[in-house]
Parts: structure tokens; sequence; C-alpha cells
């Protein structure tokens, strides 16, 4: 692993500064954190340098819209890991990558930018690289969880996954631009859900296609919203005898969901352009000042099928106390099969299809995600 070197795109933000943190702790790589600061870019490198040995990690100014910048930056690493909090030059960033001859990661959920990187899709293949989309927690473990679930069954029938994450975002440096992404990407999800052989769309206006999955502890019985990620497509091809599959997100808080959403789903279409900016001011608002404790981040799996001929449940909960962190280790988990070249494969894949879930969950235990089986 010693001659490897990952540069991190966002480096030094939130979740870019914790990958490269454990990384460092767990690899032998070499980092280059990037940003369009480069000033803030050198200081988390030198930090990370004072706390790792080896002085493995550099900062150096990427602007992701300036393609001879990116073009620069890419020159002679193995890996362009994508942390920033915006997809808005997704396919930039993946061309460029494809151009210089790399593989690829990234972190975000993002509508278009999947559809970017399929347009490319057959070119990464014939050029014999490895691109791995959709990581982190969410996407990038429901579908990893199904799978993991799946061994423990002869015939795996139902397995649908909730989440709760519950954040101070008052504590949180959250840009303009990243409230705009979240806005637009909670208003263009397609809520999906496979059953009796088919995805099915769900009408939205109701509860009666919600989720009602219980959490325990502090966090209690939620309703959460079907949610379809890319990373479930695959389900009912790998795991034919699954009967119901989905994925359902839990909401912010009783204003955000209640009132925002549907409020910016309707200005939304009316006025495209004009109404993101007072939507953003208004959901930034709602997340700040309505997001109440308890506070924490949690994925649930609840699954049914048959065992040496029985009928048999299972529930998994997986959590952290930080999100960030979440995000951070299942990147890292996946990173650590990509180095040894174990899921190193040509084509586009999501995190949560190309790892194998077992040593995937082993090393998410290992680096501190809370793993219990009920």
């Amino acid at each position: 692993m010693n001659d490897k070197t990952i540069l991190i795109l966002g480096g030094y933000g939130n979740t870019g500064q914790l990958i490269a943190q454990l990384l460092l702790q767990e690899t032998d790589l070499r980092l280059i954190l990037a940003g369009r600061s480069e000033e803030k870019a050198q200081s988390v490198a030198a930090h990370l340098n004072s706390s790792f040995p080896g002085k493995r990690a550099i900062g150096i100014r990427v602007d992701a819209s300036d393609t001879a910048s990116m073009k620069r930056a890419l020159q002679g690493i193995d890996l362009v890991l994508v942390a920033s909090s915006t997809a808005r030059y997704a396919r930039e960033t993946a061309i460029a990558a494809l151009e210089a001859g790399i593989d690829y990661l990234d972190i975000q959920y993002s509508t278009q930018k999947i559809n970017a990187l399929k347009s490319i899709s057959t070119e990464i293949e014939k050029a014999g690289l490895c691109f791995i989309t959709d990581g982190g927690f969410h996407p990038g473990l429901p579908a990893a969880l199904v799978r993991y679930a799946a061994l423990s069954f002869d015939r795996l029938e139902k397995a649908n996954i909730g989440s709760v994450i519950k954040v101070d975002w008052s504590q949180l440096n959250m840009p303009d631009e990243t409230v705009h992404e979240l806005i637009e990407e909670l208003n263009d999800f397609v809520p999906l859900k496979y059953k009796d052989g088919q995805w099915v769309k769900v009408k939205m206006l109701g509860m009666g296609d919600f989720l009602t999955m219980d959490f325990g502890g502090e966090f209690g019985r939620q309703y959460c919203a079907p949610m379809f990620l890319e990373e479930m497509r695959l389900i009912p091809e790998l795991i034919p005898s699954i009967q119901e599959t989905g994925f359902f997100v839990g909401g912010f808080n009783w204003f955000v969901d209640w009132l925002v959403m549907p409020i910016a789903t309707a200005s939304l279409k009316m006025w495209p352009k004009k109404a993101l900016k007072p939507m953003g001011k208004l959901m930034k608002w709602g997340l700040i000042k309505f997001s109440k404790p308890p506070y924490g981040t949690m994925l649930k799996l609840e699954a049914r099928g048959e065992k040496s001929g029985q009928q048999k449940s299972l529930e998994l909960i997986l959590s952290h106390a930080d999100g960030y962190v979440l995000t951070a280790i299942p990147v890292v988990a996946c990173l650590l099969q990509y180095m040894d070249g174990s899921v190193q494969k040509p084509g586009l894949w999501t995190q949560a299809n190309i790892v194998e879930p077992v040593r995937f969950f082993q090393d998410m235990k290992r680096m501190g995600v809370e793993i219990k089986t009920l």
C-alpha cells in the first residue's frame, strides 16, 4: 500500500478530514487534501502530519470547476476520492479521472451524478478503471446490509432498512450551496419500494406507505418515508427470493418535514431557479431552530425468511453518535478492500454492491461503528 496516493477533493471538509484521518491510521497511503482554499488544505494536512508518522499528507488548491486545475491535480495519483459537499461538478471530475487513467470514489447522494457516471460507464470499463459511487452510509450501507443479512438465511424474503438522522445543525458549518443541493435532491428523489416482484412508486401525501420502525432507546418508534437508492436496484437480481425490500428515511423535524418540504416542493415546481435561495434559507433556519435532542445516526435492518426449513427473523442496528464519522468509516472500510485488490474491478459500481459484506462490517465495527443484533 505504501506506494499509493489518493487525492481527497474536499479533504478539509467535515467528512473529508475524518476519511483522511482514518486512512492515515489504517494504511500507509500518501494523501493529497484538495479544495479551493490552499490555506485550509495545508492547515489540515499539517495537523494530520503532527498526529501520524511519515508526513504523508499535503494540502493543495484545486478548483473542481476549473478543468485545467483538475487535470494538473490528478497527475501521478492512483485514485480521486470526492468528499466535497456539492455534486455540481461530478461529471467534470469523473471525466477528468477517466482521462487521467485513475480510479474514482465519491460519497455524494445525487441523481444528477448517477446519470453522469452512467453516461460514461462503457468508457470506464473499457479503460479498465474502477469507479465506485454512492460511498458512505446513506447511500452506501443499505444494500450491503441486505447482502450481509442474506448470508444468515437459506431463503431471504423480506429486508427493509430504516434510518434515523438526528443532527444538531446549529453546530455545523453548512454552506448555502450545500443546503440548496439538499433541497434539490430531496425534491427530486423517487419514493420507490420493492414489493411482489416489482419496484412500486408510492404516494407521499398520506402515511399508508410509510414504514414504522422501532429504533429503541431514546429514538423509539419513527415514521420513515420510502427513498430509492441506486444501490438497491440490484438486490432482487442478487437475491431472487426477495419479495419485499427498500430503504426508508426518517425525517428531520416536524417543521421541516411537514411545512418546509411541502412548500419547497410546490415552489420549486413553479419557480425552479427563483425559489431555491429563499427555500434554502427557510430550510436552514428550520433545521437549526427546530431540531432537538436526542442526536445520533442509526440504520436498522428488519429481515425475514427461512433457515433450515424454519421461519427466521433478523434485526440489525448500526449506529454512531456522529453522522460524519458514520459516513467516513464505511468509505475507509471499502478502500481497505480496494487497496488490497480484492474489489478493484473494472467498471462502475456502488460501494454497497462491490464490497465483501462480512469483512466490510467487521472492519466498520473495529473502527468504531456499533453493530447490534437484536
